[in-house]
């Protein structure tokens, strides 16, 4: 959530460490000014010689006058182009240091941070001390270099329009005040809609990521539109932002005009009273001059770098220094880590569709032997089969090749069929059509004689989809396990907590997880918890022991195993199966079927899959042992 902040603009902490700043560096500073003050001769003299070149020499017939006044004007630019150089040099006096003080600062509170808190570190002070430190630096080189400039430009122009004739002034300083004035007026509001736009682009990203993270979980509970209620607001904040830095951004620029542009017209337009008056034509062309080709580039740049890098400057130099007091924006600006809208908002919506929800589970490393649940009562008539395809076809696209062609396939009740093949065979989406998640071309699919599509209505009472990515609430350990079966009795929760490995985690049962600090390891345990408490007739695994070591990989189909549910597995790590166990092999064109014995003496492609694989786990075996005639393309064997 965004805290109340001050958003009158720039943060006035940032004048107190500027001005200490810049009395350490006066030696720096002291150089850069006595070489600009050679812009200030340049500058004067652009507009000075002009004139006198014109009143003293060309018009009045002294050629060698105006041409002596114009080599003078060479030599100043000659000057100027030193004088750059030598002011380059003492720059990198100045901004050099400031860039080694912030990394200082950061580097410092952040040791005392990771020392003196409990909590983890804070891995965006990694993007501080590299991407913001060179952002702070340039910006400040920029800023810098642009005020220089327009103050010594300035001092030279003005100082030449009062040596030519004081009646010029007041048409050139009363609009260029102006519009300095109004532009000053927008810099506090200019700075705090950066930090607005800044702050919400930066909330809107976050909860991006954790949407992207979390889209199959989404889409399995169907919390979509929760999903898309909850990023509303963030979206509709950084339009307003934006909105907000735009119309400022208008005023600045009729700012611009003030100062810049309206100086020329006002000249033009009074031309014929100050020359009525006396004044010259050469001191009129030489206040065109210095107008045009002095004070408008000095003032547009001044604005522009004070508007764009200036406010950048600001709202990064404010974080920066905001290390050392813990804080990371202005007072009331949150930090740039993982808002806690965002850090709820997906959980939140896909907590809100639990009823209809069938979620990730994944594992690790423990050897404890799980007790199944009992089984359910024998129906008195033949069980309807646990899953059926009759003539599937899937492709990702009109025009792609099907995936999935022509697929026919039967699982029984309580069968646990391993799904192996190599990548892009087609085996997460086989879990995905049989979830619901995706939908074939043609043919049909039916778990336990309801649609896929009505099976996804019916939660985890139809299936439990454990996807690649499993997914972590921030909240308790216990929450997380139990979301999907709320009255889980405790002994339960605390046997999966055992077998899973997961006792670090439940130390402190109030504590919540913080999903991001979690290994992928853990995640998967909490995931793989989580669907093997849903008393659930279908359990579909996609890559369940991802992650894993061989000690939880074990654990996990030792656990799984003995799981009452009808299991389907899409594993790349080839477990072992167990005797008599169906295993379907996707190989593209032809997939096979039948036991993992028949399949080595009928596949080369599964003998290399299970090239290393030992003999089978001797655990016991929930296939059945009929097999289920399927076609795939048309010419799929049964082995």
């Amino acid at each position: 959530m965004t805290r109340p902040r001050d958003t009158d603009g720039a943060p006035s902490p940032l004048l107190c460490p500027a001005l200490t700043f810049a009395r350490r560096r006066k030696g720096p500073l002291g150089a850069l000014a006595a070489w600009s003050l050679l812009e200030s001769v340049r500058t004067f003299l652009t507009g000075y010689a002009v004139a006198r070149a014109l009143d003293d020499g060309f018009l009045s017939g002294d050629v060698r006058t105006g041409l002596l006044w114009l080599l003078a004007l060479v030599a100043a630019a000659l000057a100027g182009g030193f004088a750059d150089a030598g002011v380059f040099r003492a720059l990198g006096g100045v901004i050099e240091p400031l860039r080694d003080s912030l990394v200082r600062r950061v580097v410092r509170a952040t040791l005392t941070r990771a020392v003196t808190s409990p909590t983890p570190a804070d891995t965006a002070r990694v993007s501080r001390l590299t991407a913001q430190t060179e952002i702070a630096r340039d910006a400040a080189g920029g800023v810098l270099l642009t005020v220089r400039s327009f103050l010594f430009t300035s001092i030279g122009a003005l100082t030449g329009l009062a040596a030519l004739s004081p009646r010029l002034l007041p048409f050139v300083l009363i609009p260029l005040v102006a519009g300095l004035t109004l532009f000053a007026a927008t810099l506090r509001p200019m700075a705090a809609r950066q930090r607005d736009l800044l702050d919400a682009d930066e909330h809107l990203a976050a909860f991006a990521g954790e949407t992207d993270r979390a889209a199959r979980d989404i889409s399995a509970t169907g919390a979509a539109p929760l999903v898309a209620a909850e990023a509303a607001p963030l979206i509709t904040a950084e339009a307003t932002a934006a909105f907000a830095l735009a119309r400022w951004s208008a005023v600045r620029v009729t700012a611009l005009g003030l100062a810049a542009h309206l100086p020329v017209a006002t000249l033009l337009l009074a031309t014929p009273t100050l020359l009525s008056s006396g004044l010259t034509p050469g001191e009129l062309l030489a206040a065109l001059t210095y107008v045009t080709t002095a004070l408008l580039p000095a003032v547009n740049a001044l604005l522009t770098a004070l508007g764009t890098a200036g406010s950048r400057l600001a709202v990064v130099l404010h974080r920066l220094l905001g290390e050392e007091t813990g804080e990371t924006g202005p007072p009331g600006v949150p930090a740039p880590s993982l808002p806690e809208a965002v850090h709820t908002a997906i959980p939140s919506a896909v907590h809100a569709a639990m009823p209809t929800a069938r979620h990730t589970a994944m594992a690790t490393p423990t050897q404890l032997h799980a007790k199944p649940s009992p089984p359910a009562p024998r129906p008195t008539r033949p069980p309807l089969p646990a899953a059926t395809l009759h003539d599937v076809t899937f492709a990702y696209g009109p025009d792609a090749a099907p995936v999935l062609d022509h697929l026919d396939l039967t699982v029984e009740p309580g069968e646990h069929l391993l799904v192996v093949g190599p990548s892009g065979a087609g085996k997460s989406t086989l879990l995905a059509l049989l979830a619901g998640t995706a939908h074939p071309r043609h043919g049909q699919i039916h778990l336990r004689g309801h649609t896929a599509r009505h099976a996804r209505t019916l939660g985890t009472a139809a299936r439990v989809l454990v996807p690649q990515e499993p997914y972590v609430f921030e909240a308790p350990l216990r929450d997380n396990l139990t979301y999907l079966t709320p009255d889980a009795p405790a002994p339960r929760i605390t046997e999966a907590i055992d077998t899973f490995a997961l006792a670090s985690l439940a130390s402190d049962s109030a504590r919540p997880l913080r999903p991001d600090h979690l290994t992928p390891s853990e995640r998967r345990r909490i995931a793989l918890a989580r669907a093997w408490l849903t008393p659930t007739p279908l359990l579909l695994l996609d890559e369940p022991t991802a992650h894993l070591d061989a000690g939880a990989r074990a654990a996990t189909e030792l656990a799984f195993a003995s799981h009452p549910a009808t299991v389907i597995t899409v594993s790349h790590h080839f477990p072992a199966p167990e005797p008599g166990q169906r295993v379907l092999l996707l190989d593209g064109a032809t997939p096979y079927l039948g036991t993992h014995a028949a399949l080595l003496r009928e596949s080369a492609l599964y003998r290399e899959l299970a090239a290393g694989l030992g003999q089978p786990s001797a655990v016991g075996s929930r296939s059945t042992a009929s097999t289920s005639s399927w076609a795939g393309g048309g010419h799929a064997q049964e082995r």
